[in-house]
């Protein structure tokens, strides 16, 4: 669960039907010139995300992003994409400026396409759009009976460390592997202190960011809680710190693994990063690894189970707190949110009424 910063303070929460918010999502996309299939695709991705719980990268923050880079020409609603390489379990994609949430199911599932082949299968895919939240494309993996990474790397929000200046991105991993009987894995994090989308919550919502979470104008640490300015539309982000914060707390930990991402979505893929070249667009890795290549299935999630049990039948050294692993909040969250709604601020849903005058489409259905 999201610490308190970050959910929506009770006042402000109206709950929206997902069906609703799904369908009034792809009449955007439709409206943005976005081919149908596309459309589907793009809506899936955000309200499985908001479902999960995973609100920074849903429709709150992210659609109106979207929204406004196709509307100023910076996404090509109808990419073509081109294979560069392909082997018999690797290739590399070139997305055309595509949307990544409309591009990321499609290489995850060539990857479990080459992994039932192969044993592995990986994709890297550049000059692409934004991805959305990396442990979706995961989790396709995951529901194939596989285990599934996903990476991704742009921007320059982040700050090296002991850097005056931002230079990497926030660069997050996923990686979702499949159980038996209980919730699957699914580890999905920026490898920035914080993640960006969330002092965009924080500025929506009126409270502070937890210390160590971003920098001053001349890159210090600032080790204190802070508020942020909501800029308009909540865009503008100020300098981040990587994952640790500062040095002491081990932030050149979080540095090199933002670095360790670059590679592999950047450098792998032959492009260079955004703070060697600003123009350029996102690029993101995707790996399957078939289950059965490396030991019998039904032992492997026999294995996930009893660890899994285990974690979760851990002492907390705080009896309001209980001990979890990545992924059973997530899913705890969608089996709410689809019998309750899905809550956003009050200011997306304006938002969202605003954008259906203009489009002239189905407003949201509220729960």
């Amino acid at each position: 669960m999201m610490l308190d910063q970050f959910q929506i303070p009770k006042g402000d929460e109206i709950r929206v039907d997902s069906d609703s918010l799904r369908d009034v999502v792809k009449q955007i996309f439709l409206k943005c010139e976005v081919p149908n299939d596309q459309a589907e695709t793009g809506s899936d991705v955000l309200i499985s995300t908001d479902l999960r719980g995973v609100d920074t990268h849903g429709v709150s923050n992210m659609l109106r992003i979207y929204v406004k880079d196709y509307q100023d020409g910076k996404l090509n609603p109808s990419p073509n994409l081109k294979t560069i390489k392909d082997n018999i379990s690797t290739i590399n994609i070139d997305g055309d400026n595509g949307l990544g949430i409309m591009q990321g199911p499609y290489a995850m599932n060539i990857a479990i396409e080459k992994a039932q082949k192969t044993g592995v299968g990986i994709v890297t895919l550049f000059n692409s759009g934004h991805i959305g939240a990396v442990g979706h494309h995961a989790m396709i993996a995951a529901d194939k009976g596989m285990v599934g990474i996903c990476l991704t790397a742009g921007g320059t929000l982040v700050l090296p460390t002991f850097a005056k200046e931002t230079r990497i991105g926030t660069n997050p991993i996923s990686l979702a592997a499949p159980s038996e009987k209980y919730p699957y894995f699914l580890f999905d994090a920026a490898m920035s202190s914080i993640a960006g989308n969330k002092v965009r919550l924080v500025a929506r919502n009126g409270t502070k960011l937890s210390p160590g979470s971003i920098g001053d104008n001349q890159g210090i640490p600032i080790m204190d809680s802070v508020g942020v300015a909501a800029s308009e539309d909540f865009i503008n982000i100020p300098p981040l710190l990587p994952l640790g914060g500062n040095r002491d707390q081990g932030s050149h930990k979080g540095y090199g693994l933002s670095l360790f991402v670059e590679i592999l979505c950047t450098l792998l893929s032959g492009n260079v990063p955004n703070m060697v070249d600003p123009n350029g667009k996102l690029c993101h890795f995707f790996a399957a690894f078939n289950i059965e290549a490396f030991t019998d299935y039904y032992k492997f999630i026999s294995n996930m189970d009893q660890m899994l049990k285990t974690l979760l039948q851990t002492p907390s050294i705080d009896e309001s707190e209980r001990v979890i692993y990545p992924g059973i909040i997530e899913h705890e969250n969608q089996l709410d949110r689809i019998k309750n709604g899905i809550p956003l601020h009050k200011e997306v849903v304006e938002w969202f009424d605003n954008i259906s005058n203009k489009m002239s489409i189905d407003k949201l259905s509220i729960f």
